[in-house]
């Protein structure tokens, strides 16, 4: 069992996804108590069956960017476990490609609502009581290596300026509120198998060619973002705060 990690409470938001699934089930096998949060009760319905140890197990429905529905999650936590040692802002949107200038305030609007105020109103929700917990907490958000640097031919503008603004948060966070015990970390992926590409990847040349861009010569799985953020939460990394984690095949090395 990874160091630290028993009986801690874990909220993985976007928890009815491939990462955020991902990022549960290896939690809970971590030992950690887990809540599930997302928008679509059967999507976490499912995930939560996958997992099994349903005592160790919340499910609750919530839109992020409401601020009414993650008091009400906060409150649904506290409820059922006691406390809160870990949250994983892991719930966001992306946009289909498209030049910066054709976007409408709608688009862009949906992107940030999410992508950034929706972080916000989690952390700004479960801060306060890790400022209370004797062994602080830890926070994890999930940006993009999008929010490190533009892509050639793939019109990602206020996707990427969404994703580069977790990177600062996490940085400002982990200063902040470092002398409380809490440390804020953060993983920036890279292209990762999932419903989205699942089509490109059928096409026997699409998928080498995808993979022909990565050093390491494969896309991400879900898992591999997983034991990052297994790994920023437990007791391995008490001295890693304000950090940016780049998992991203080595991708971005070469760029």
């Amino acid at each position: 069992m990874v160091s630290g990690m028993k009986d801690k409470v874990a909220i993985v938001t976007g928890a009815g996804g491939g990462v955020g699934k991902a990022i549960a089930k290896r939690l809970v096998a971590d030992g950690c108590k887990v809540v599930l949060l997302g928008r679509s009760m059967d999507r976490l319905a499912k995930a939560a069956s996958e997992m099994g140890g349903k005592k160790n197990l919340l499910t609750v429905s919530a839109d992020i960017t409401k601020e009414a529905e993650v008091l009400s999650a906060v409150e649904q936590t506290i409820s059922s476990f006691d406390k809160i040692d870990i949250l994983v802002n892991n719930a966001g949107t992306i946009n289909d490609p498209m030049p910066f200038h054709e976007m409408n305030d709608d688009q862009w609007n949906d992107l940030i609502s999410t992508n950034i105020i929706g972080t916000f109103r989690m952390t700004k929700a479960v801060v306060p009581i890790m400022m209370n917990n004797k062994e602080g907490g830890n926070i994890v958000n999930i940006s993009s290596v999008l929010g490190i640097r533009a892509i050639p031919r793939v019109p990602l503008s206020v996707y990427g300026a969404t994703k580069a603004a977790l990177i600062t948060f996490t940085k400002s966070i982990a200063v902040e509120y470092g002398q409380y015990g809490i440390r804020c970390n953060c993983v920036c992926p890279s292209t990762i198998r999932s419903s989205l590409i699942e089509p490109y990847l059928q096409d026997e040349n699409a998928r080498k060619v995808l993979e022909s861009t990565f050093p390491l010569r494969r896309i991400g799985e879900p898992e591999d973002i997983a034991s990052a953020v297994s790994y920023l939460c437990s007791g391995d990394a008490s001295w890693v705060t304000g950090t940016v984690m780049m998992v991203d095949g080595g991708v971005s090395a070469k760029q």
